[in-house]
Parts: structure tokens; C-alpha cells; sequence
């Protein structure tokens, strides 16, 4: 019989506690991969979505920092960017969060400027565009509508106005697909806002280079004060929400390391204790003591081993479920990255040596003579 062997069979031997153990860190670390996922999933969504538009540049407040930028005055500083080297095309976004319709969750209403290259990426699967800037329709994504239960021709109310459904389109981000789009114009309206947008979406023609680009930030900073110019990444970095999401997953990891290793600890420690005359009979019968710590680590390593795989597992299973969940669809879409995955599996084992350092330490250094004499 092998060390390896022994250890499983060790485990095997206390079935009950095992498996609270198991359970124990495997819960730990399905909320880091939960938390993780999420966090990740709505920074890259974000990201999906301002990347399938073919925006270059955004322009915005230096201090917007929440779920969307600060809404401003769009005309000054956007014929200001239109004469900035290779610029082809500056065009306004203005989005929020809404209730569309009594009962339905709420969705991302976006406006766009109308016939800019926004639009572009859209493809339309059944019905029409809007004709004219002001004509009242919204096109809905794919998935707003089935969450909406609407179709081309029904009626949308949105903050006490009615519009028609013209058309229901697909996008490569999940975030537009779950969204209600509009004309710039109808959004300043509806909301109030006149003139005002939450970006400005710059568009550079093919000879820019990424010297231009470096180059067009510096124009901004030192000719549009309180503005500033940055990649979708950076915007996306920039958000409050997904800051506020991946700290929440760092201290998850964090609660989640120090829970696992003192479950461990804890259960490797009794596990020693009351195998202690065993370990005095395996030390008198010439096992070395650095063996004695190795089946210990063994052991600690194979619980949080079990414990970290079948929390991945269930960490998925957990933010599909979230996914699906009617007010959360459309609005995250995780993402487990196989790196990812694999440092989970190295959490585990961490945990797995850190919580069985002292149990291991503890066995190794029991006399022989003393142990055999231990009820």
C-alpha cells in the first residue's frame, strides 16, 4: 500500500467528517467562482458591447465613474472633436436603466444617434428601422423581447410614453441583446435630458495610428476641460460597478482562503489526535517522521482538492442559474476563463497545505513511547 493509497483510506474511515469538510470549502470557493464570474462576465459584456460598435475612442467626464457616465451637454464639445486629426464620425449615446412597462423587469433603454455607424453592427431578424429620427418606434434585442413578451408591431411604454416595436434585432453582446434601442433624440426626450449624452463615441478613419490616438487624448485633455478621452477598456475599468464587483470577489477570495484553511486545520487536527497511537505504532515501526507529515498533507491536500472541484462546479451552476434568473437576463453573462479555473484548483491545494501545516508539524514531532501510551 502506497502513501497515497493510505491517506484515501484514512479518509474513507471517517466518512461523516470528510464530508462536512468537503462541503465546507466546496461552498467557499463556488462563491468565489460565482462572484468572480460575475464580475468578470459584466466587465467583458461592457466591453463586448462598445468593441462590436467599432468605436475607436470615448469622450467623457473626467469624473464619471458610475454605472453610466454623468450625462453633459454634447454639441460644443462634439464640434469641437469633429475637427481633430482623422476623425470620421462623433456620435452621442445616452442610456439608462428602466421599467418598460407595469410588471417587467427593468431593462437598458440605449438612444443612439440616428443613421450613425452605431447602428452598423445590428442585425435585424424580423420587422423594420426606425424611418426617421423622431418617428416614435424602438427596435428591441432578441432577448428583451422574449423577456418583454413583445414582438414587431406591439406597444412599449416607456417613462409614460408609448412606442411602437419596429423591428427585433441580434447582437454580439449580450447586454445589447437584452436592451431596447432608440434614436438619440427620442431618448433626450423621454428623458429629459436635451442635448445632453453619457458619451461621445469617436470613430477614426483606417490610417490613424495607435502614436494618433495617444496624440488625440493629449488634444483633449489640454483643449476640453473636465473631458477626457479613453478606450472602451478603460471606461469599463473606470466603472463603479465593476469595481465595486471585483472587490467584492477579491474579499470573497480572501474570506473564502481563511475559512477553507481553519476547516482544515480544525479537521486534521482532531483527525491527529485521535489517531495518535497509530502514529506512535507507524513511527516505532520505522517510518521516518517527514513520511508522517507527507500522508498528513496528503490528506488535507485530497479534502480541499475534492472540496475546490466540486465548488467550481457549483459555482457554475450557480451564476447559470443566476443568468437565467428573469431580472438578472440580459444583464450579466459570466465568464470562467480556463486560467482562471486552474488557479481555483491552486487555491484549493493552498488551503489544503496551510490548513494541514501544523497538523503534519504536530504528528511529526510525537514520541513514539508517548503516543503508544495515548487512549
Amino acid at each position: 500500500m502506497n502513501l497515497l493509497s493510505l491517506a484515501f483510506g484514512n479518509i474513507y474511515r471517517r466518512p461523516a467528517r470528510a464530508g462536512l469538510t468537503v462541503s465546507a470549502i466546496s461552498l467557499g470557493i463556488a462563491a468565489v467562482v460565482a462572484l468572480t464570474g460575475i464580475a468578470w462576465g459584466f466587465e467583458a459584456s461592457w466591453q463586448k458591447a462598445n468593441d462590436a460598435r467599432g468605436t475607436d475612442l470615448i469622450v467623457t467626464r473626467i469624473a464619471s465613474e458610475n454605472a453610466m457616465p454623468s450625462p453633459f451637454r454634447a454639441e460644443r464639445v462634439q464640434e469641437a472633436l469633429k475637427g481633430y486629426p482623422h476623425v470620421q464620425q462623433v456620435v452621442g449615446l445616452l442610456s439608462e436603466m428602466l421599467s418598460v412597462g407595469e410588471g417587467s423587469p427593468p431593462v437598458f433603454v440605449f438612444g443612439w444617434a440616428y443613421g450613425s455607424y452605431l447602428w452598423d453592427h445590428l442585425k435585424l431578424v424580423d420587422g423594420r428601422w426606425a424611418s426617421a429620427d423622431t418617428e416614435p418606434v424602438v427596435v428591441i434585442g432578441s432577448l428583451a423581447a422574449e423577456l418583454l413578451h413583445k414582438s414587431v408591431g406591439d406597444r412599449l411604454e416607456i417613462e409614460g410614453q408609448q412606442f411602437s416595436v419596429a423591428g427585433v434585432f441580434e447582437s454580439p453582446a449580450a447586454i445589447e441583446n437584452g436592451a431596447v434601442v432608440m434614436s438619440l433624440t427620442l431618448a433626450q426626450q423621454i428623458l429629459d435630458k436635451p442635448g445632453k449624452v453619457n458619451i461621445l463615441n469617436v470613430k477614426v478613419d483606417e490610417s490613424a495610428t495607435p502614436a494618433d490616438l495617444a496624440q488625440f487624448k493629449s488634444q483633449v485633455r489640454a483643449t476640453l476641460p473636465g473631458f477626457v478621452a479613453i478606450t472602451s477598456g478603460e471606461l469599463v475599468g473606470k466603472n463603479t460597478v465593476v469595481r465595486i464587483s471585483k472587490a467584492m470577489s477579491h474579499a470573497t477570495i480572501l474570506i473564502a482562503g481563511l475559512v477553507g484553511a481553519l476547516v482544515v486545520f480544525n479537521t486534521m487536527l482532531m483527525s491527529i489526535n485521535e489517531r495518535t497511537r497509530e502514529i506512535g505504532i507507524l513511527l516505532t515501526v520505522g517510518w521516518q517522521r517527514r513520511t508522517v507529515m507527507q500522508l498528513v498533507f496528503y490528506e488535507s491536500v485530497i479534502l480541499t482538492l475534492a472540496g475546490g472541484l466540486i465548488g467550481i462546479l457549483v459555482g457554475i451552476a450557480i451564476t447559470g442559474i443566476l443568468e437565467h434568473m428573469e431580472v438578472m437576463r440580459g444583464k450579466i453573462d459570466a465568464v470562467f476563463s480556463p486560467s482562471f479555473l486552474v488557479a481555483v484548483v491552486g487555491l484549493s491545494v493552498l488551503l489544503g497545505i496551510a490548513g494541514g501545516l501544523f497538523p503534519a508539524l504536530k504528528a511529526a514531532r510525537l514520541r513514539p513511547a508517548q503516543a503508544l501510551w495515548h487512549e
